[in-house]
């Protein structure tokens, strides 16, 4: 039987990514990120995952707003790494789950009505949090990728739910798997309009201290409460829901981390069953 050993939630800033891929997360300014994150890195070493579910969204590069899917799954064997700013990460593809089929049937027949996708490039939304988590690569992936971009979007209550829905459908997988499930995106940060470059540092701590203790008061909130509090581009932690909603009500909060940076509030958390 596959069972989930952790779930992680991290920040997808291409700063953050840019400083790991040059070398620069060891300079004084990144290590309130970087520090946490090597233990993180440590402990999926020690514990060598079996698969990754990845729950991420798309910044206009696979999906645009002309076809912008609620909640897409990918079910290939492999996602190359998408490019950005019109050149491609020199990076290998990312090799797909073949269990990820048997894993989007089961959470269709949950009632929940996926785009199926045979070929999903990946931009940094994914892409770079498998990355800072350890390369070349972790463990194979089944990528989700969510609508935080324009409405109408899920709201954070079904997120959660989409969370259980693959509590669900892991443990009743055959194959004795150790699966790991990240939920990406955030903390605060707006990138225009009347708040941007503000990083809300009180919505963040209290965010990454409920996801851990009463992801239900989280789950209840609606996507305005998101916008108000984490920001516009904020509103990517609400995927931090699935995640926290595949684990148990009880967890162990093994790693947790906010550090302010630019103009985002970089989020990093390890939860244990």
């Amino acid at each position: 039987m596959a069972r989930i050993i952790a779930g992680i939630g991290i920040s997808h800033s291409p700063g953050a990514i840019f400083a790991h891929d040059n070398g620069h997360a060891t300079r004084p300014e990144w290590r309130g990120f970087f520090e946490p994150l090597e233990a993180v890195r440590a402990w999926l070493r020690d514990a060598a995952p079996d698969m990754v579910v990845m729950v991420f969204n798309d910044h206009l590069n696979s999906f645009f707003f002309d076809a912008y899917p609620t909640l897409a799954m990918g079910v290939a064997p492999e996602y190359p790494l998408a490019p950005e700013a019109g050149a491609y990460p020199p990076f290998p593809p990312i090799p797909g789950h073949a269990a990820a089929p048997a894993l989007a049937d089961a959470l269709v027949n949950a009632d929940f009505d996926l785009t199926i996708c045979q070929e999903l490039p990946l931009d940094h939304g994914a892409a770079g949090p498998l990355r800072l988590l350890g390369e070349p690569w972790l463990a194979p992936v089944v990528p989700i990728a969510v609508n935080t971009l324009r409405a109408p979007m899920p709201r954070p209550a079904r997120l959660f739910a989409l969370g259980r829905a693959l509590r669900h459908a892991i443990a009743a997988m055959p194959d004795d798997l150790r699966v790991v499930v990240v939920g990406t995106g955030g903390l605060s940060h707006a990138l225009d309009g009347p708040g941007a470059g503000i990083i809300n540092t009180a919505w963040d701590l209290e965010f990454l201290r409920l996801i851990g203790e009463a992801p239900t008061m989280l789950a209840a909130r609606s996507v305005q409460d998101f916008a108000a509090g984490a920001g516009r581009e904020g509103l990517e932690s609400m995927m931090w829901l699935a995640m926290r909603g595949a684990l148990p009500k009880d967890v162990r909060v093994a790693v947790t981390a906010h550090h302010p940076m630019g103009v985002t509030g970089l989020g990093l958390t390890l939860l244990l069953p």
